[in-house]
């Protein structure tokens, strides 16, 4: 697609990125961010868009993309307090259940397939970015993605089977 094809359904293209934007339920200001994000993310990709159809179909799986990592940014860090039990400092009791939970997390990363035990402690303790991990593993950005969320998921099920005991 040519600059000046993308540019004259840029309007259309956008409108439907704010609608989008809308159902998942986010607010004007942020739908407009949203939008913004989407068209940036399809001007880099427009030499490779075909035709309208293929503008229009990317525009929604990018748009949707975006609305869901947005919600997962906002939402990561009440995850992690939902998760994560607060603590007495001043008990000794809770000060040792943390370290030993500290511990036990320590060895069940270490556990897990080396690729996956590495990206995940890349992301979550050194907080890299996943471009930069995956440049570091010489690996897609994509595989960064998929080894990532299936080593939290792996983590999240030891520590449910742990706490059913």
């Amino acid at each position: 697609m040519t600059q000046k094809e993308f540019t004259y359904l840029a309007g259309e293209t956008r409108a439907k990125a704010l609608s989008i934007a809308g159902q998942f339920g986010y607010a004007q200001d942020d739908a407009e961010d949203i939008a913004q994000d989407v068209m940036l993310k399809l001007w880099s990709l427009h030499e490779q868009l075909n035709d309208v159809a293929h503008l229009n179909a990317s525009a929604v799986i990018t748009t949707k993309r975006v609305c869901i990592d947005r919600w997962r940014t906002t939402h990561q860090h009440a995850d992690i307090a939902v998760t994560m039990p607060l603590i007495d400092e001043d008990s000794l009791h809770d000060r040792l259940e943390y370290t030993e939970l500290e511990h036990w997390i320590g060895e069940q990363i270490d556990s897990l397939p080396s690729t996956a035990g590495m990206v995940l402690r890349m992301r979550q303790l050194e907080h890299r970015e996943l471009g930069e991990i995956a440049d570091i593993l010489g690996i897609r950005q994509t595989s960064v993605s998929t080894l990532l969320s299936r080593a939290r998921n792996e983590l999240l099920n030891k520590l449910k089977r742990r706490n059913q005991q």
